[in-house]
C-alpha cells in the first residue's frame, strides 16, 4: 500500500515538474517578444517616420516593434548616420522622457520633453548635448524659428 502511494506522489510530481518547464518555455518566448535588437532589419521593427537632416549626413526614426498578439511596443526615437549599411539603431537612442520633432537648419536635432505613459528613469538633457555625432536642442518647432 505505501509503494503505491509512493508511485503515485512521484508521478504527481513529476507532472508538476512537466507543467513548470512547460510554463517556464512560454515565459521565455513572451520575454523574447519583448526583447529587441534595434535594427532596421529586425523583422518586427515598424517604421512611423524618418527624416534625413538637411546636410543629408543624419537620419532619425520614429519607431516600435510589433509583439505578435501583445500588440505594439512603445515608441522609440533614434538618430544614426545616413548610410546604406547603417542599420544599428542602439547607438543613437535619444533617452527616454525625450522624442524627436525634427531639424534646425543647422542641422541640430529639435528634441522635446514629454511624459511617457511607462515608468521612466528621469534623464537631465541640455541643448547641446551631442547624440551619435548630433548635436541637439530642446524645444518644439513652435519655438524654433530656424527649423526645417
Amino acid at each position: 500500500m505505501k509503494k503505491w502511494i509512493l508511485i503515485i506522489i512521484g508521478i504527481i510530481l513529476i507532472g508538476i515538474i512537466g507543467i513548470g518547464f512547460k510554463l517556464n518555455s512560454d515565459f521565455d518566448k513572451v520575454t523574447e517578444a519583448f526583447h529587441s535588437e534595434h535594427s532596421l532589419k529586425e523583422a518586427d521593427f515598424v517604421l512611423i517616420s524618418d527624416s534625413v537632416s538637411p546636410n543629408k549626413k543624419f537620419r532619425y526614426y520614429e519607431y516600435q516593434f510589433d509583439n505578435g498578439g501583445f500588440g505594439y511596443s512603445r515608441v522609440f526615437w533614434s538618430v544614426i548616420e545616413d548610410k546604406e549599411n547603417e542599420s544599428d539603431l542602439k547607438k543613437g537612442l535619444i533617452p527616454d522622457g525625450f522624442r524627436i520633432t525634427g531639424w534646425t537648419a543647422d542641422n541640430e536635432l529639435i528634441l522635446e520633453e514629454w511624459e511617457p505613459y511607462y515608468n521612466i528613469q528621469k534623464t537631465n538633457l541640455k541643448s547641446g548635448v551631442e547624440i551619435n555625432g548630433v548635436k541637439t536642442t530642446l524645444g518644439n518647432k513652435k519655438t524654433l524659428p530656424n527649423n526645417i
